[in-house]
Parts: structure tokens; C-alpha cells; sequence
């Protein structure tokens, strides 16, 4: 089990494990268009939007609910910009993978690289630079309540924004097996009956391409 982490621990903490799971899914869909896999495309195409939605939902978490309280006593006006940027190339690449999806001739591996190649260093940047930013020693400009409240907000639009079956298989997939059992914290019937055996069965063809176990 991982550490009990203070208040001002927590945002970053979360946030580490948050971006980790779409740098596992970057390597992942980079390294499968140099050999893509035209005998299951549609899934591998499902995979990559599952990857895009999990930056949307992620940012949008963000937009709603952290940025408005960091804003409060620290200045994250760069990272609401950079969101601008990153949220119009996804937008880009959704309207790319979901051509594709329809009508596979349009499909075309080197030029979809070459996109994500050329959002590699604007994307990883900015997650860099966000987890920096709420390093804990910069949250203790807020109190331990601020904090928990922060905390809680964010478990709430989780539960109740996004497609289920799209985000939390992803999230679980890419989350590696020392860290199953402790982040994020869930029931143990979650973990091990609702996700792999519910949730993941929708898309299930899409988590194949998937670093990790989903339980």
C-alpha cells in the first residue's frame, strides 16, 4: 500500500499518476503506428480516442474544479493557456481517428505519428510543468479543509462527468501492479469485480493494446 500522503501532498500525488497513465498511453499508441495492426483497426483506433477522451476529461476536471481553487492564491493562467493549445490538437486528432474509424482508406500511420510526434513535447511539458507547480511545498498557501474540500470536489465531478466505460478501464490499464491495491483508492468490489468484468467488457477490444492488467 503507498504512504498516507498530507493535504498538501495529495493534488500532486494524484496528479503524478494522472499524467502517468497518458505518457504509458502515448508510448503505447507511437509505438504500435510503426507497425499498426490493419487486421483490428477499429480497435486500435478505439484505443487512441480512449487516450484522447482521458486528456479531455482529465483537463476538463481540471478547468472546473482545480484551476478556479489554485487561482484563488497562485497564478495557473500558463496552464490554463497551454490547455488551449492541447485542447485544439486533440480536437484535431478526434476528428482524425474517428475518419478513420468510419472509413479506414483514410487511415494513414505515417502522418498520424508524425501529429502525435510534433504533440509530444508541447503535451509532456505541460504535464511536467503542472505537477511541478503543486509541488507540496506551494500548496501550503491553503489550509488542511481548503485542501480535503479540493480533494473531495475532485472525487465528485470524477463520479459524475465522462463515459465510465471509457475513462475508468483506461485509467486502471495504465495504471502499473504496484499501484492497483492503493490509487486511486476504491472498494475492493470496484477493483476487481465492476471494472474488469463490467465496465471493461464495452470496449474490451480496445484494452488489449493496453500496458497493464486491468485488476
Amino acid at each position: 500500500m503507498a504512504p498516507q500522503q498530507s493535504a498538501e501532498e495529495m493534488l500532486q500525488y494524484n496528479m503524478i499518476h494522472a499524467h502517468n497513465t497518458f505518457k504509458f498511453g502515448y508510448d503505447v499508441i507511437t509505438s504500435n503506428l510503426d507497425n499498426p495492426p490493419m487486421d483490428d483497426l477499429k480497435n486500435f483506433l478505439g484505443y487512441c480516442e480512449a487516450w484522447v477522451d482521458s486528456i479531455e476529461g482529465h483537463h476538463d476536471a481540471e478547468e472546473e474544479v482545480v484551476f478556479p481553487f489554485l487561482n484563488r492564491k497562485m497564478d495557473f493562467s500558463g496552464e490554463q493557456e497551454q490547455h488551449k493549445f492541447i485542447h485544439s490538437t486533440l480536437e484535431s486528432l478526434s476528428g482524425t481517428l474517428r475518419a478513420a474509424k468510419a472509413d479506414p482508406s483514410k487511415f494513414n500511420a505515417a502522418e498520424l505519428k508524425q501529429t502525435f510526434q510534433n504533440f509530444r513535447e508541447p503535451l509532456f511539458q505541460h504535464l511536467e510543468e503542472e505537477v511541478a507547480h503543486i509541488a507540496p511545498e506551494n500548496m501550503r498557501v491553503f489550509d488542511t479543509k481548503e485542501l480535503l474540500d479540493l480533494n473531495a470536489s475532485l472525487d465528485k465531478h470524477a463520479k459524475s462527468h465522462g463515459d465510465p466505460f471509457l475513462l475508468v478501464p483506461f485509467m486502471r490499464s495504465h495504471t502499473p501492479p504496484e499501484l492497483k491495491d492503493s490509487w486511486p483508492p476504491m472498494p475492493w468490489v470496484l477493483r476487481k469485480v465492476v471494472i474488469p468484468y463490467v465496465l471493461a467488457r464495452r470496449y474490451s477490444g480496445y484494452w488489449k493494446y493496453a500496458p497493464y492488467a486491468m485488476s
